[in-house]
């Protein structure tokens, strides 16, 4: 029992204390990404109401406006698809902090540093292990993209 205790106190040791979030900590984080919310909301708003998004192609004169409309929409429906994805992942965090979960790398369970947050207070992930997950995504895709290569030879 002595060894555990030792070493969970020894855990405890390599905790950063500055990285343990206080209340006032949570209330700040939540109100950065209610902040960012509406902000993404408000610019997802404004590019449908600014008629970016145009659905009626008899308005069109010639093919050069179709084109121009046509890329003009493409950027505008890439953006609003940014923007449903950052939604969702600060709706993630806002419920991460209902269940207390808020804070902690979800690959590793430790604490993700302040400035982390700071920066992104929607992160799943520590640095490290994000780096691994896009390192381990390359290499998938390279693996496939050499079976693919493989096939048609």
């Amino acid at each position: 029992m002595d060894a555990a205790l030792k070493n969970l106190e020894s855990d405890l040791d390599n905790i950063a204390i500055s990285d343990i979030l206080t209340h006032e900590e949570l209330v700040y984080f939540k109100s950065k990404l209610l902040q960012k919310k509406r902000e993404v909301l408000e610019q997802s708003r404004s590019a449908i109401v600014s008629k970016k998004i145009v659905l009626d192609a008899n308005e069109m004169k010639d093919e050069l406006d179709i084109a121009a409309v046509t890329i003009e929409q493409e950027l505008t429906f890439r953006l609003l698809d940014r923007s449903r994805k950052l939604l969702k992942e600060i709706d993630h965090a806002l419920l991460k902090m209902e269940t207390g979960d808020y804070g902690y790398c979800e690959g590793t369970g430790e604490l993700i540093p302040k400035k982390r947050l700071e920066l992104a207070p929607w992160v799943r992930h520590s640095v490290e292990h994000k780096q691994n997950l896009e390192f381990r995504k390359k290499i998938l895709k390279q693996s496939r993209s050499q079976e693919g290569a493989s096939f048609f030879n």
